[in-house]
């Protein structure tokens, strides 16, 4: 009897290699196919694939968090569901739960990749035999002799995605620095806001800070309000502060224009 395996992404192959390497010791009688190990180079794998499922009496999906939205895998479901019964195709979830499965996959009676879901698994493809192989006591008996072997494999598939999720202090320090930037420039964004639509304020540029009526050489955030106003008048929300974000701020009276021009 032959059993596809079906697989998408890096961690899922894993976990396919390790049933098709490991059901072979509790069947001996079945031949496990799986896409790219089972299609010989040259070969037309459309055509490959259709032979395979038409040959196969059951079907395994490596479901994986990586693959649920995959269309391939999706692909090889739907191809899998009309080659062979519902029944006999079952969701193998790796670090899933039922409850993540959605349609169209979930319409498969799927079990979990752990002892009692792979018993589970073992059973359905003894089931599948014309004339199943085992009574339960003997499935069992083999089951717990080669259940070792296969979750030290599955043990080993987990590690695949928990070193893609190790970043190095840099990249997270690199990470943190980033989103605290951009964090900073919508905060600047919000208090320059407030200060241009205050009343009192004119306009807001970078220049030259001003002491005493004489320009620096270190740039501050000149704000120009129309006339100067003591501290106390002045309402909270509109207050100016000595420094927004590391950079000086320089408040300066705007100038009366006709006053200028009476002086001249």
């Amino acid at each position: 009897m032959k059993v596809f395996i079906s697989w998408s992404g890096d961690q899922s192959k894993k976990v396919a290699v390790a049933l098709k390497n490991w059901l072979p010791n509790v069947f001996q009688e079945i031949k496990v196919w799986m896409s790219e190990q089972d299609i010989q180079a040259g070969k037309e794998w459309g055509i490959e694939l259709g032979k395979a499922l038409r040959e196969c009496k059951v079907g395994i999906i490596c479901l994986t968090p990586e693959n649920l939205k995959s269309n391939w895998m999706l692909f090889e479901a739907g191809a899998l569901s009309t080659a062979i019964e519902n029944s006999s195709v079952i969701p193998y979830r790796f670090q899933l739960k039922s409850i993540d499965v959605g349609p169209p996959l979930s319409q498969f009676q799927g079990v979990d990749a752990d002892e009692e879901g792979t018993y589970k698994l073992v059973k359905s493809i003894n089931c599948a035999f014309a004339e199943p192989k085992f009574n339960d006591a003997s499935l069992n008996k083999f089951f717990q002799k080669w259940w070792d072997d296969l979750r030290v494999e599955l043990d080993e598939a987990k590690i695949i995605v928990t070193n893609r999720k190790i970043r190095t202090d840099r990249e997270l320090l690199e990470e943190i620095l980033n989103i605290e930037r951009q964090e900073g420039i919508h905060d600047l964004s919000v208090r320059l806001m407030q200060i241009l639509t205050a009343p009192n304020v004119s306009r807001v540029e970078v220049a030259p800070k001003e002491i005493g009526g004489k320009e620096m050489k270190t740039l501050a955030l000149r704000i120009t309000v129309k006339r100067k106003i003591p501290k106390d008048e002045i309402p909270i929300d509109e207050l100016i502060p000595s420094s927004i974000f590391g950079m000086l701020t320089d408040v300066v009276e705007e100038l009366d224009k006709a006053s200028l021009k009476k002086e001249y």
